[in-house]
C-alpha cells in the first residue's frame, strides 16, 4: 500500500484528479445498476471477463476525463491566493487590459539595438512600438531624483533590483509598470541580462511591495517574469520554477490586493500544465 500511495502522490494533479473522476463515475454506475436489479453476471459468467469490462469501463472513463481537463485548462486558469484572484493564460501582455509590468534591466535603458536590449523582447516592444524614448527616460530620471540616485559613469541610473517606475503610455495610453529585474553585464564581448535566483525572488518581493502602493485598484498584468532573455546563476530556470516562485512570493508577500493578477504567458506555454496551478495554494494553512 506504500507503494501504492508513493505511486499516486508522484502524478500531476491532472491524472490523480481524473483517476478520482473514473473511479467515481464507475461506482455510480454499480450503485445504479444495483438499484435497478441488472448485473454483469446476468449476461458474463467468467469473474475475469468482469473484471476486465469494469477495467475497461475505468480506462475509458479515465482517458475521457484527461482529455476534457486538458481542454478546458488548456491555455487558461483561475484559482486565488490570500483571497486575490488570480488568472494564467497564453495571450499577447500588450493586448491585456490593467497596469501592464514590463521587465527591464536595473538602468530601465531606452537603447533598443538588439546589443543592449532586445528589439523582440517585452522591454524593446514597449519602447519601440507602445512607448517613446523621451517618455520613458523622463518618467526615469525622476524616479532616480525622488531616490537621491545619480548617473554613473556611463550616464546612466544604477536602480535597486525590485524597482518598479510607473508610466503613462501617450501612444497607446496604457500604464506599465516598469520592473528592474536583471542586472545588464559585459560577458565574453557580449551584453547580457543576469540575475540569481535569490536576487529573483527577492526582487519579486520588492515588486509586489512597489505595486502595492501605486495599481491603484487596477488589475496587474504580469508576464512569466526570467523567462527569455535574462541569465541566470548556475544555468536558467524552467518556466515551472519561474511560475512558481512568482505565486509564492506573491502568498508569502503579505500584500493584500483587491484586484485580479493576471500572468500572461505568451509564445505558449512552453512545458507548463496550467491545471497543476489551479489547487496549487488550497493545501497551505491559513
Amino acid at each position: 500500500m506504500k507503494a501504492i500511495a508513493k505511486w499516486y502522490s508522484g502524478l500531476s494533479n491532472r491524472k490523480r484528479d481524473s483517476i478520482s473522476i473514473s473511479i467515481a463515475v464507475v461506482g455510480a454506475l454499480a450503485t445504479l445498476f444495483s438499484v435497478i436489479g441488472f448485473s454483469l453476471a446476468t449476461i458474463i459468467n467468467s469473474f475475469w471477463y468482469r473484471l476486465f469490462v469494469v477495467a475497461l469501463a475505468f480506462i475509458c472513463f479515465y482517458i475521457l476525463a484527461y482529455v476534457v481537463i486538458g481542454c478546458i485548462y488548456n491555455n487558461h486558469v483561475a484559482f486565488s491566493i490570500r483571497s486575490i484572484p488570480i488568472e494564467i493564460s497564453v495571450g499577447d501582455i500588450f493586448s491585456a487590459s490593467g497596469f501592464k509590468v514590463i521587465g527591464c534591466d536595473t538602468h530601465f535603458d531606452t537603447r533598443v539595438d538588439d546589443v543592449i536590449v532586445a528589439k523582440s523582447s517585452l522591454h524593446g516592444k514597449l519602447v519601440l512600438e507602445h512607448g517613446k524614448k523621451e517618455e520613458i527616460e523622463d518618467v526615469v530620471a525622476k524616479r532616480a531624483s525622488s531616490l537621491g540616485l545619480c548617473k554613473n559613469e556611463n550616464g546612466l541610473y544604477d536602480f535597486p533590483l525590485g524597482t518598479v517606475i510607473r508610466y503613462d503610455s501617450s501612444v497607446d495610453n496604457q500604464t506599465y509598470l516598469l520592473l528592474a529585474l536583471t542586472e545588464m553585464r559585459f560577458i565574453n564581448g557580449q551584453y547580457k541580462a543576469y540575475t540569481s535566483m535569490s536576487n529573483y525572488e527577492q526582487t519579486l518581493r520588492n515588486m509586489w511591495d512597489e505595486i502595492d502602493s501605486i495599481y491603484a485598484y487596477n488589475d496587474i498584468v504580469l508576464p512569466l517574469l526570467g523567462s527569455g532573455v535574462s541569465r541566470f546563476e548556475g544555468g536558467n530556470k524552467k518556466n515551472d520554477a519561474l511560475l512558481r516562485c512568482m505565486l509564492c512570493t506573491l502568498d508569502s508577500s503579505g500584500v493584500e490586493y483587491t484586484s485580479k493578477i493576471h500572468i500572461v504567458i505568451y509564445g505558449g506555454l512552453k512545458g507548463l500544465s496550467l491545471y497543476e496551478y489551479k489547487n496549487v495554494f488550497r493545501a497551505i494553512p491559513r
